[in-house]
C-alpha cells in the first residue's frame, strides 16, 4: 500500500515537470486533489487494518490461555481420576480383625457411601464413610456415635416371699419376675457378671424395727467380690413396731465374672428385713454398656 502511494506520488510530480500548458496544469492540479485524497483514503483504510490485526492478536491470546487452562485442568482431573482408579484396582490386602475405620472397610471391598459399623477402642461406632473421597480428604470418614451392642443381653428382677434376718450372708431371693441371660442366681442371691461392662444395680424394701428407748439400725450392704461399696440404711426410736424403709442404687464398672450380692451388715436385736407375699424387697439389675472389645 506505501509503495502505491509512493509511485502515484512520482508520476504526479514527473508531469509537473514535463508540462507546461494551461490544460495540462489544471489536470495536474485535479490530479494533484486526487491523489491527497486517495492518499487520506489509504491512510485511514491502513489504519484500520490495523486496528483489526491488533485486535485479532488479543482474541488470539485470550484463546491460547483458554485452551492452556483447559489444558491444565485436563491433566489435573486425569491425574484425579488415575488416583481414584488406582484406589479402586489396588490388591487387596489381608485385614486380621474386625474393620476399624472406612478405609478398613475399603479394603476387604466396600464401594457404596452410607452408614457402617466398625471396632473403636471399647465400643462398635457408626460412622459414615464417602468412598468417592480418598482417605486423606475431609469427609471420607465422619463420627456419627455409638452402637448400643451387647453380645448376651443381661436385666434381672427378682424379690423376696419371707422376711430375713442374717448377718455376713448373701440374701437369697424367692421370686423371680426376670433373669434375661440368667446372671442372677436367687438361691445364692449372688449375679454374676457375663460379660465386662457397666452395670446398674438398685435396691429397696424396708425393715421393721421393735419398740425401743434406744435407736435401732438396719443396714444392708451391696457387695462386690466380697467388698462392699454401699450401704441402705434405715433407724429409729420407736415406742411401737415401726417399719422404715430403704434404698440404694449403683452403678458399676465390672469384669466378667465379677459378683454383686446384698448382704445384712448392721442389725441392732429384734431388727429384721420384713417381706411377704405382697413382696415389699426389690432387687434389680441390667448391662447398661458392654465393653465389646474384650468380648471378641
Amino acid at each position: 500500500m506505501a509503495q502505491l502511494i509512493k509511485f502515484l506520488g512520482i508520476l504526479i510530480l514527473c508531469l509537473a515537470g514535463c508540462s507546461t500548458n494551461t490544460s495540462v496544469d489544471e489536470q495536474l492540479q485535479e490530479l494533484r486533489g486526487n491523489y491527497i485524497g486517495l492518499k487520506r483514503v489509504l491512510e485511514t483504510k491502513v489504519t484500520e487494518l490495523e486496528t483489526e490485526v491488533s485486535l485479532l492478536k488479543g482474541q488470539l491470546q485470550r484463546q491460547e490461555s483458554i485452551l492452556n487452562d483447559v489444558h491444565e485442568k485436563s491433566t489435573t482431573s486425569c491425574t484425579c481420576v488415575s488416583n481414584k482408579v488406582n484406589e479402586i484396582n489396588r490388591p487387596l490386602p489381608a485385614l486380621t480383625g474386625l474393620p476399624s475405620s472406612c478405609e478398613d472397610l475399603s479394603l476387604i471391598g466396600h464401594t457404596l457411601a452410607g452408614l457402617y459399623s466398625v471396632m473403636g477402642a471399647q465400643l462398635v461406632e457408626t460412622v459414615h464413610c464417602d468412598f468417592t473421597k480418598l482417605p486423606n480428604e475431609p469427609g471420607y470418614q465422619t463420627m456419627i456415635g455409638y452402637s448400643d451392642i451387647k453380645s448376651i443381653p443381661t436385666f434381672f428382677y427378682v424379690q423376696k416371699n419371707f422376711g430375713f434376718n442374717v448377718t455376713d450372708t448373701p440374701i437369697p431371693f424367692e421370686v423371680e419376675r426376670l433373669n434375661i441371660g440368667g446372671a442372677m442366681n436367687l438361691t445364692s442371691g449372688i449375679f454374676t457378671a457375663p460379660r465386662t461392662g457397666i452395670y446398674f444395680f438398685s435396691l429397696s424394701g424396708f425393715a421393721t424395727i421393735p419398740p425401743s428407748n434406744t435407736r435401732l439400725f438396719f443396714g444392708v450392704g451391696l457387695y462386690l467380690n466380697g467388698r462392699s461399696i454401699g450401704i441402705a440404711w434405715a433407724d429409729e426410736i420407736t415406742p411401737g413396731d415401726q417399719d422404715e424403709t430403704y434404698s440404694l442404687q449403683s452403678t458399676l464398672n465390672l469384669q466378667a465374672g465379677d459378683e454383686v450380692w446384698l448382704e445384712i451388715r448392721f442389725l441392732s436385736p429384734g431388727v429384721y428385713l420384713n417381706d411377704r407375699p405382697g413382696h415389699f424387697t426389690h432387687f434389680t439389675g441390667w448391662l447398661l454398656q458392654e465393653d465389646i472389645f474384650q468380648s471378641l
